[in-house]
């Protein structure tokens, strides 16, 4: 099973680690370069992003007897997954303070970072 993987689980926490990171990075130059509405704004886009693929790799990764069980959790998580993002994306609009652009720029590197973190691991594995 992929899920009781140690080289799967390390990779989920790679990516959880990098987008945490990439969040945090963005919000500080957002502080230096624009202020605090938008570095909060950086927080939040992350932060959504952050929180729902968490629960979707802690969903993902846990052990399932078969396929078909496999499948309809993957596809469960990956509802949730979505409303958590749009539900979070609501809750910030409700407040009428955030910078759009950023927490939607922030929002986007965590979806980047998600992909680029296992091709950067597959390149380093083949030049080894």
């Amino acid at each position: 099973m992929l899920a009781r993987d140690p080289a799967t689980r390390r990779l989920a926490a790679r990516i959880l680690g990098a987008q945490a990171a990439t969040t945090i990075v963005i919000a500080a130059l957002c502080l230096v370069i624009a202020g605090r509405t938008q570095a909060l704004s950086a927080l939040a886009g992350g932060g959504i992003g952050l929180v729902a693929n968490a629960y979707m790799s802690f969903s993902a990764l846990r052990p399932m007897s078969g396929a078909a069980g496999a499948l309809g959790r993957l596809m469960f998580a990956q509802l949730v997954k979505v409303a958590l993002t749009v539900g979070g994306m609501l809750i910030v609009a409700q407040g009428k303070w955030a910078s759009w652009p950023v927490l939607v720029l922030a929002y986007a590197a965590t979806l980047f970072v998600f992909w680029l973190v296992p091709v950067l691991q597959m390149r380093t594995r083949r030049a080894g």
